[in-house]
């Protein structure tokens, strides 16, 4: 009784099929992949448009290569006995011409890892450098800088039809100028902050002159209606005007302009605040010598008194000279002085004066 044989499938059909669902699963995935569908819309230009056009052909080849294939294996399966035979055989068209399958599977693999590449090519340049360029936008809108604008909306429109013109480097000088934008941005901001902050030490500083010109002005009348021949010009008389520049410069709309008035501003502030310093200096000098005159005065007395020489006419008349000088309203130094050293004079002139 015969006894039947199954077929053996030849190995390379085997082999062959496994490639066929590989490249399958590969054109499926280009398929449903949104870059594709967005690239075959049509609004591509310059060398993207070339470039995936040349992978989207390569796709179509493969298509037609995987179905030629397909109905080769087919018929491989059907005839075992002839199997090596039909896939040996340059049956399959392909753009480089009649190929065996082997071949054929090949090449159209290798178009689908071109159309990949591409994909992923354009998904890179529409999703990452597009978020990039929109973020430099953003900061170059948000710092005011029209010219950082301009560069990004430049790459802008070239990013969505010649996507692959873009390079790294031209996304990287956009985003170069709008942080440097930013930066500027940040600075004045900073600037602003410092100036308001400025403003109000100013304010305080012009009252703070404006409590000590008339603490100084009241100082300066006692003073020199205690010595005589005391001048001291009236300091910090333009307070008024100080006040009214500050005003000024605080509605200066043009910030940085502003801060450079107000560094001028407190350079006025400080030479006002050394005119009181120096009128004050000099009547108080005035005052110093006419108590350390006092003191010695009241001190020659003592020792007058102490060693009665302040009995003698002459000491005595020298006493009360230099006190009428010393306590004199205004005082004149220079004669309170001279009556002090008449004083001494006499006291040491007199037995036991110099003890």
């Amino acid at each position: 009784m015969p006894i039947d044989v199954a077929p053996v499938t030849d190995p390379s059909v085997t082999t062959r099929r496994s490639e066929l669902a590989a490249l399958g699963e590969g054109l499926v995935d280009l398929e449903s992949d949104a870059t594709v569908t967005v690239a075959r819309g049509g609004g591509l230009t310059g060398g993207t448009a070339i470039t995936w056009a040349e992978a989207d052909t390569g796709i179509a080849h493969a298509w037609e290569i995987y179905r030629a294939v397909d109905e080769l294996l087919g018929r491989a399966e059907a005839d075992p006995q002839r199997a090596a035979e039909l896939l040996a055989a340059p049956s399959i068209p392909t753009p480089a011409g009649n190929q065996d399958a082997a071949t054929a599977l090949a090449a159209a693999t290798q178009a689908v890892e071109q159309g990949r590449r591409v994909a992923a090519d354009l998904a890179a340049a529409w999703g990452g450098l597009a978020t990039r360029i929109q973020n430099a936008t953003d900061a170059a809108t948000a710092a005011g800088d029209n010219a950082a604008v301009r560069a990004a909306a430049a790459i802008t429109e070239l990013l969505v039809s010649d996507p692959l013109a873009i390079t790294e480097a031209d996304v990287a000088h956009v985003e170069s100028l709008a942080q440097a934008a930013s930066g500027r941005r940040a600075a004045a901001q900073a600037a602003t902050g410092r100036l308001d902050v400025d403003l109000v030490r100013a304010r305080a500083m012009l009252e703070s002159l404006d409590a000590d010109a008339q603490a100084t002005a009241t100082e300066l009348a006692h003073a020199t209606s205690r010595i005589a021949g005391l001048v001291v010009p009236t300091p910090a008389r333009d307070l008024a005007a100080l006040g009214e520049w500050l005003d000024r410069i605080a509605a200066m709309t043009d910030r940085p302009t502003a801060a450079g008035a107000l560094d001028d501003w407190f350079a006025a502030a400080d030479a006002r605040r050394a005119e009181l310093d120096g009128a004050l200096a000099a009547a108080r000098g005035g005052m110093q010598r006419r108590a350390e005159g006092r003191g010695l005065w009241t001190a020659l007395r003592a020792k007058a008194g102490a060693r009665r020489l302040d009995e003698h006419a002459e000491v005595a008349a020298a006493l009360e000279a230099a006190r009428d000088e010393l306590w004199r309203a205004p005082c004149d130094l220079d004669a309170a002085e001279a009556a002090l050293s008449r004083l001494s004079a006499a006291l040491e002139a007199r037995p036991g004066g110099t003890r």
